[in-house]
């Protein structure tokens, strides 16, 4: 067998991205003694769990730079170029966009002349003024695509329409569709973890926690979600709000941190109802210890989480972003700002056994659509090019 060689170019592996959750889990599925696979992240990878450490687990070899900013890239481009020219790649796997625009320009020094796959994991929700280098960097990557031997592939359908519209090529022969996969034994109901969870937050039998996972952006419509909560403190009576909590997990998500502090001030609703808690690693244990889901995204690609949520088995509701309508799929929860309300208060009014019916739902949908075994045999088609699909493990 031809044993291709891949080398999956990425910027961090230090923490758990949704980019580099879905190269895990590609990397667990696929068989890399039939196509070797390795990786060389820009940053190096700090102690503790991590992307890197899981990848590092399954033997893949990871190669490490200390790149900081764009003055250290320059200084390590010798360095970069020497890594990638060892592992003589037959595919250059870049995942987002700095390291797709970086291997893009350094393909042409590479004498193994590897075939360029870009991965585009996001909507391009940015404009110039906010952040220039990924204006940029978008747009240089729209123009090369019309000219260089390059595949796309995107886990969202959105994501494909939003960057044809900035112009990228976006053509069945150029661009792929895969949507991301959830590990549904990792992800799935598990009333020890719940009771954990619940009981380190204080939160008894009698609480209905709301959740939301994110890190505190803009795309991720954190001041909706709060006007959404001050507006249920406002209309439902006192005895029904004083069961619910709004739990909020991702990094920024402190109650020290400026944009959200301004949130707290600007609404009124009693401040021990919110738990604000950071970055999380156990983010399993901590979806099983809510009862319904809140995606208020104001962008987004493929919605991992709002996935990931469904299922462990939770009701959701999620905006009308991304492909977070097709992920659902049902109309009743999808949400705007001006609706958040109205579709979390239909929820909360519905019996407890209608809840879990629809959380059931929810995790049967991700089990039949969203595997990780669909998702690896939609990679192997791109990568190898080829009807035969190499063995499993």
């Amino acid at each position: 067998m031809n044993k291709t060689k891949t080398l999956h170019l990425v910027i961090d592996l230090s923490d758990f991205g949704g980019a580099e959750v879905t190269l895990l889990r590609y990397l667990r599925e696929t068989q890399t003694a039939a196509h070797p696979h390795s990786v060389l992240t820009l940053k190096a990878i700090k102690p503790g769990p991590s992307v890197g450490a899981e990848i590092i687990k399954l033997g893949v070899p990871v190669h490490t730079l200390n790149i900081t900013g764009l003055k250290s890239l320059l200084k390590a481009l010798p360095s970069l170029i020497k890594i990638i020219r060892s592992q003589q790649p037959d595919i250059l796997s870049a995942w987002l966009y700095y390291p797709s625009l970086i291997a893009t320009v350094l393909r042409p020094f590479l004498s193994s002349n590897p075939r360029l796959i870009w991965h585009i994991r996001s909507l391009p929700f940015v404009r110039f003024s906010d952040k220039p280098a990924r204006w940029l960097a978008q747009r240089a990557l729209a123009w090369v695509s019309h000219f260089q031997r390059i595949h796309i592939i995107s886990n969202s359908e959105a994501s494909r329409k939003a960057h044809a519209a900035i112009g990228f090529k976006t053509s069945k022969e150029t661009w792929t569709f895969i949507p991301n996969a959830v590990d549904t034994n990792q992800y799935a109901p598990n009333a020890s973890a719940r009771a954990k969870i619940r009981a380190e937050l204080q939160l008894n039998d009698t609480v209905i926690a709301i959740g939301a996972i994110g890190r505190n952006v803009p795309e991720k419509g954190y001041p909706d979600l709060f006007a959404a909560f001050e507006t249920l403190y406002q209309t439902l009576p006192s005895a029904q709000f004083e069961k619910l909590h709004l739990v909020i997990a991702g990094r920024d998500v402190t109650p020290d941190n400026p944009t959200i502090k301004a949130l707290l001030q600007k609404n009124h609703f009693p401040k021990n109802h919110i738990h604000l808690l950071g970055p999380r690693q156990a983010i399993p244990d901590l979806i099983n210890a809510f009862d319904l889901f809140v995606m208020p995204s104001r962008s987004e690609s493929f919605p991992n989480v709002l996935a990931e949520a469904m299922a462990v088995g939770l009701p959701a509701i999620a905006t009308d972003v991304g492909d977070c309508r097709i992920v659902l799929n049902d109309d009743r929860f999808i949400a705007t700002a001006d609706t958040m309300p109205a579709r979390m208060t239909a929820l909360l009014a519905l019996p407890p056994h209608e809840r879990e019916a629809l959380g059931l739902a929810n995790r049967k949908r991700i089990e039949e659509i969203y595997t990780k075994e669909k998702m690896a045999h939609a990679f192997d088609a791109v990568f190898y090019a080829s009807p035969a699909i190499p063995n499993r493990k």
